[in-house]
């Protein structure tokens, strides 16, 4: 599509006798008071092109791709249909696949460290975190990669919306991009210098060794283990800041909706037409529809970041309470205190994304 500007282009139409030196091109000037301009394509004006929501949420999917949570299909680069080439793969969509693969090898290998010598106590406590939190980034890696290669994330992020709502998205996106990557760089120089410069015990975190198979040097694990943290933090935050920027979205469209409606009772006569009434119904629908095929995608992320950080909460708040003559260490406190945060920031984000959606549904409804 070519952008016509007036002011490089000032190519001014006769309206009497329409001629003009540009036929592919049009300006009407009437008064100095209104002009049109556009392109003129088989005597149509092509409109501008509408913001979606992908435009507005470039920030996050430009970090979720590093990271193989959302990638482009071909279909969607070619503007294809998606049903008929929603399987070809690319290279960004075999990163995603890689991805998830070596979550769940996590997984596996997280499990390996708990032992018949366990027994019910700080450390058997910190092993059940570990592992949930590693599930939890698995799944929602999981989650986002099925809803990206099946399409249904795309017919979403496809979606139109007016342009304040996509300047409004992007700022905030890109605020909350950075307070992701913030989050992520802290939390990763902490694993750092934990691992490397306090002389911590970390075998939980480089299972089986040093559990099961015991090394005289754990640096080269401890290496790997960085790598893996590091994609883990970034599923974990980038899936769960993803979702609420997308209910904030969601929860903006409904209230206009609500504005509009309410613009139209304030009349003596209180009263709207039916035209209007089927109008609203249908926004309305059409929102409500996309917020349930986007729940439909990303369910099991919402429901595992839910219940696995209600869960690990529950356990650091037990730790907390009955535990505290264990917490000597400043390591060991600051620790805690940092998984303490960063679970009520996740849990915080999910559970706030579900509220505000479902507040303005209910107020609409009302």
């Amino acid at each position: 599509m070519t952008a016509v500007s007036p002011a490089p282009l000032n190519i001014v139409i006769d309206v009497e006798d329409g001629k003009t030196s540009d036929p592919d091109l049009l300006f009407v000037n009437n008064n100095d008071e209104k002009s049109v301009e556009g392109v003129v394509i088989d005597d149509e004006i092509v409109p501008k092109r509408k913001m979606t929501i992908a435009d507005g949420l470039h920030p996050l999917l430009a970090s979720m791709k590093l990271f193989g949570l959302y990638f482009s299909r071909r279909s969607e680069e070619a503007g294809e249909d998606l049903d008929k080439n929603s399987r070809k793969w690319n290279v960004s969509s075999i990163y995603g696949a890689v991805v998830v693969a070596l979550l769940w090898i996590n997984v596996v290998r997280m499990l390996s460290v708990f032992t018949q010598e366990d027994k019910f106590g700080m450390v058997l406590l910190n092993k059940l975190i570990t592992v949930t939190w590693a599930i939890q980034c698995a799944t929602s890696q999981t989650a986002f990669y099925a809803a990206t290669s099946s399409g249904r994330l795309a017919v979403v992020f496809r979606q139109t919306v007016d342009d304040s709502c996509a300047r409004h998205s992007r700022k905030f996106s890109a605020t909350l991009a950075v307070v992701a990557w913030s989050l992520i760089v802290l939390s990763l120089a902490c694993m750092i210098y934990v691992t490397f410069f306090a002389n911590f015990p970390s075998n939980i975190m480089i299972a089986p060794f040093q559990i099961h198979i015991i090394l005289a040097d754990s640096l080269i694990p401890d290496i790997i283990v960085q790598f893996i943290t590091f994609y883990q933090l970034s599923v974990f935050v980038f899936s769960q800041a993803m979702t609420f920027v997308l209910a904030m979205i969601f929860s903006h469209q409904f209230k206009k909706v609500t504005k509009e409606l309410e613009c139209c009772l304030d009349n003596p006569q209180r009263q709207v037409s039916e035209v209007d009434m089927e109008n609203f119904r249908q926004k309305h629908q059409k929102i409500s529809m996309t917020v349930s095929h986007l729940d439909d995608s990303l369910m099991f992320s919402n429901a595992s970041a839910f219940c696995c950080q209600l869960f690990c909460i529950i356990i650091l708040l037990y730790v907390l309470i009955f535990y505290h003559h264990l917490l000597s260490n400043p390591i060991t406190i600051a620790s805690n205190a940092f998984w303490t945060l960063e679970m009520f920031f996740g849990l915080a984000l999910t559970a706030a994304g579900g509220i505000i959606v479902h507040h303005y549904v209910s107020i609409f409804t009302l």
